[in-house]
């Protein structure tokens, strides 16, 4: 997880210098420009993947905790989901629903921190007490490290930053995007690391759907309740966050704003209704592996027209480590 995040934080420098060095060039004849409108239209691809992804696992998060998951259920739901934000959004109400996320960041942030400060403690007394314990983990291979960087899709989300520029300046959205990234690696790594204890003991749990359910009663009686809050809030969020940037994109493309929601998420619905979480989740790390390729090549033409190497090889390498996972990536 730590490697994943790494290679993303490597990607959002990528688009930091396309944002500082691309964006004075998008309104000229420069031959860049088509690049990076080969690039949007991948982003597009992507990005509605990646709300199909959200909100299949949205979906998966009300339903699994009260044994009600099928997934029949899980696509009629989502599809009813997504058809309400379409119809929001086309009658000119997407901007409450972004004012009413806006509002529920704090408590997302505060409930994320929480539940990863209680497995934090957790680790504490558990070692305190002489109970910690790790079980024998499996040796990874080449295929666990396929179905890794195939995980790519859950780290990004801050490609955003590129395209919402009519309403953020570039400073304020490049230092924004890399507080989000530091946050999102902490996060990641350590909920990651904390939970060990309680996936890899002797007899663990079986690492299904309602697992992380499971281990977390073991932290305390109101853990699953407050981490459900967390993923729900979060998962809401995203969607609604990365419905309103995409139409941000598509807006500056010449489509009309109320048309945007329906170009975004009517196919989303398809993804949703014809594929599972597992999958989604990889061909959006995939397509966003492409995404990323694009920008990387982008930055490579501007980074060696002003001869600045270093830039010239960060580029190039992130641009490998993309195609590694558009090429190589598996789903669980």
């Amino acid at each position: 997880m730590l490697g994943v995040c790494l290679v993303a934080i490597a990607a959002g420098f990528v688009m930091a210098y396309n944002i500082r060095h691309y964006e004075p060039l998008r309104d000229t004849e420069d031959p860049v420009t088509k690049v990076e409108r080969t690039a949007q239209w991948a982003l597009l691809g992507a990005s509605v993947v990646n709300i199909a992804y959200y909100t299949l696992l949205l979906m998966a998060l009300f339903l699994l905790p009260f044994d009600a998951f099928t997934t029949g259920r899980q696509a009629f739901w989502g599809t009813l989901y997504l058809t309400a934000i379409a119809i929001v959004g086309y009658l000119g109400g997407m901007d409450w629903l972004n004012k009413q996320g806006d509002r529920t960041t704090a408590f997302n942030l505060a409930a994320v921190f929480g539940v990863l400060v209680a497995f934090l403690i957790y680790n504490v007394q558990e070692t305190l007490g002489g109970r910690w314990a790790l079980g024998e983990s499996p040796t990874p291979g080449v295929e666990e490290f396929r179905k890794i960087i195939g995980l790519f899709a859950v780290v990004q989300g801050f490609e955003a930053a590129r395209y919402i520029g009519i309403r953020f300046s570039a400073k304020q959205r490049i230092s924004t995007m890399r507080i989000a990234q530091g946050i999102a690696t902490i996060v990641f790594v350590g909920l990651i690391a904390s939970i060990l204890v309680l996936f890899l003991p002797p007899g663990g749990v079986e690492p299904d759907g309602t697992a992380i359910f499971v281990v977390s009663d073991k932290v305390g009686a109101s853990m699953p309740y407050l981490l459900l809050l967390a993923a729900i809030g979060s998962q809401t969020y995203a969607i609604i966050g990365a419905t309103s940037s995409r139409s941000d994109m598509l807006v500056s493309a010449k489509v009309p704003r109320r048309v945007s929601f329906l170009v975004i998420l009517i196919p989303a619905i398809l993804v949703v209704i014809f594929t599972d979480v597992n999958v989604v989740v990889n061909l959006a790390s995939r397509v966003f592996a492409a995404y990323f390729l694009t920008q990387a090549f982008l930055a490579s033409i501007l980074a060696r027209r002003k001869s600045d190497w270093g830039a010239l090889a960060g580029s190039t390498v992130v641009g490998l480590a993309m195609a590694t996972i558009l090429i190589f990536g598996l789903p669980l």
